[in-house]
């Protein structure tokens, strides 16, 4: 079974550095993004930013937990691998374009595999909710 990926564009009515700043308030994870039970930043880098995340989901088909190592390219992205979980693959990347309107283009791209069978429709839904989930 290959894994899944698919990227998302959208604008944001806002500059990159509140994206930013939202997306990295891993605390506040559970009130906005819907499929996110629990977010528990368990390292910060020298920056003092969340580095090493562990996040129970719930994916529809069952609840996941997992930990990702965040990495920074500020102010052009961000983006996450799987250390651990129950994902066999779970990598991600937000890239951020400023335009002249003091909006921001916000691409996403996830890259997930569950490791067992999961029917294609099911799969396709999935991933669009997250891709969607991930841009509230």
């Amino acid at each position: 079974m290959g894994n899944d990926s698919g990227g998302l564009t959208d604008v944001v009515n806002a500059p990159a550095d509140k994206i930013i700043e939202a997306l990295t308030d891993f605390d506040s994870f559970t009130e906005w993004q819907g499929s996110v039970l629990e977010c528990e930043v368990l390292e910060r880098d020298e920056a003092g930013r969340g580095s090493l995340i562990r996040m129970k989901v719930d994916a529809k088909i069952r609840k996941m937990d997992y930990i990702v190592r965040y990495s920074y390219d500020l102010p052009n992205g961000l983006g996450w691998d799987q250390v651990s979980g129950d994902l066999k693959e779970n990598t991600g990347r937000y890239t951020f374009t400023p335009r002249e309107d003091s909006g921001t283009d916000v691409t996403v791209d996830i890259v997930a595999e569950v490791g067992f069978f999961v029917p294609g429709p099911m799969k396709n839904l999935i991933r669009e909710q997250s891709l969607k989930n991930s841009m509230r």
